[in-house]
Parts: C-alpha cells; structure tokens; sequence
C-alpha cells in the first residue's frame, strides 16, 4: 500500500518542527529534517516567493514534496506512486487552516508546540490518514505470462487473500517458472523488436514497475517506457493492476 509516510509541519523562523505525523515506514530523525527542510525553504524562497509552490526533491525511494507558505514549511514524504498534485492542494490547505486558527498565535509564539497538538486531527482528517494521494499500480505483463499469472490470482483468492504491492515485493527475487517463457525469435529476425526490447519485455513479468524495470536492465526509465509504451502497440503487454 502506497502511503505519505510522514509529514512535518514547521515553524519557517525557528526551524521548529510544530507538528509531525507518521503514517508509513520510512523513519527520520525529527530535528534534523527540520534543520535540512528549513534551510533548504530559505534557498528555494528567493525562487517561490513563498507563494504555496510546490517543490519535489526526488530521495530515490521516495520523494519529498515542500510547501511553502504563511511563514510556514510543510513537507511530505511520498511514494512514487502517490500523487503529487492531489498532495500539493492537500498540504496547501492545511498550511491555510493552520495559519487561520494560528496565525495571530505564531506572531509571539514562545516555542511551545503543546497549543498545536490539537491540529494533528485536521492532518489526519485532511490527508486521510495518508491515503489521500494513492493511485493505482499498474504494472506491465507480457500476455505469454499473463494466463499464468491470473491463475495465480485465483488461487489466491481461493484462499480469501489479495494479492498486493507487499506480495510483489517477496516474490521480486523468486520468480514463478512461467515467467521462463520467452516470445519467439522470429520477432528478432523480422525486425519487430531488436535485442534490447526483445530482453526488456521479458521483464515485464507483472512483479516489476517500470522504473524496477529500469533500474534492474540498467536502461534510462526513459528508454523503458518507450519499449514499453512500443510493446503495448504491438498487442504484446497488458497491464495488472495491484490494490
């Protein structure tokens, strides 16, 4: 399940971190992120005019996404499958109520966070626990797999479970003997895929995303959605969808 695994909410003078919320896996020590995201809001300010734009800083496994505004910085860990606009409106507007029921408050603010504890439940409420920006994964099949993959669904479902991204991620390394099929060579020879595209589509095996796809073949993801994109026009991939 795809998460915004924390979001801090900080005071843009002090640094201070006022509220932070947990939903998801990812762990941060709590002053120093405030430390970074401060200084890092008084570069990117001169650029934004702390006007409520949105910045994204990409971590590699996830993205930090900024808001800055009314004097304060709210940031939001996210997978890369959750979706950054529908989480730019959302920190935007807990930035608004936070300043509207805070704002005069902030102005001679003595330090103590206990007055913002309360507000933890418009978080909460606002972001839907974390769940707000979640978008369904959808991961490329090659159709010579895809029989077999469904009839590993069902079995599944025979036994009252869904199959899920945290599924996926065990079996990455274990792959299911269909998954050894491979499309036949003729298509090499008759120059409907080169070589390349020829071992990318065997990647698409419904376990892997393409950005996996990319990083594991060593291919600009770029590149990967191309093949993929070329493969899908050719009636040669389909797509799973994982809750």
């Amino acid at each position: 399940m795809n998460l915004l695994h924390n979001v801090y909410l900080i005071h843009q003078n002090t640094g201070i971190c006022l509220i932070h919320r947990k939903y998801g896996s990812i762990e941060f020590n709590q002053d120093l992120v405030s430390g970074f995201l401060t200084a890092l809001k008084d570069f990117s300010v001169e650029f934004s005019k702390g006007s409520g734009e949105l910045k994204v800083i990409d971590m590699q496994v996830f993205y930090l996404l900024l808001v800055f505004k009314e004097g304060v910085l709210i940031t939001a860990a996210a997978d890369k499958n959750d979706d950054a606009k529908i989480t730019h409106k959302a920190l935007t507007d807990i930035i608004d109520q936070f300043v509207e029921e805070f704002g005069d408050k902030l102005e001679a603010w003595s330090g103590d966070v206990r007055i913002f504890r309360d507000f933890d439940k418009v978080i909460d409420e606002i972001l839907e626990v974390g769940k707000l920006a979640e978008i369904q994964l959808k991961l490329p099949i090659l159709k010579i797999f895809k029989k077999d993959f469904q009839k590993t669904q069902k079995q599944i479902s025979k036994k009252g479970l869904i199959l899920s991204e945290d599924d996926l991620r065990v079996v990455r390394d274990q792959k299911p003997e269909w998954t050894l099929k491979r499309l036949p060579t003729q298509v090499i020879t008759q120059g409907i895929l080169d070589k390349k595209e020829f071992k990318i589509a065997h990647l698409a095996d419904g376990f892997h995303t393409i950005s996996e796809i990319a990083e594991e073949s060593g291919q600009p993801e770029t590149e990967i959605q191309r093949i993929i994109g070329a493969l899908d026009n050719l009636g040669l991939v389909s797509y799973i969808e994982i809750k």
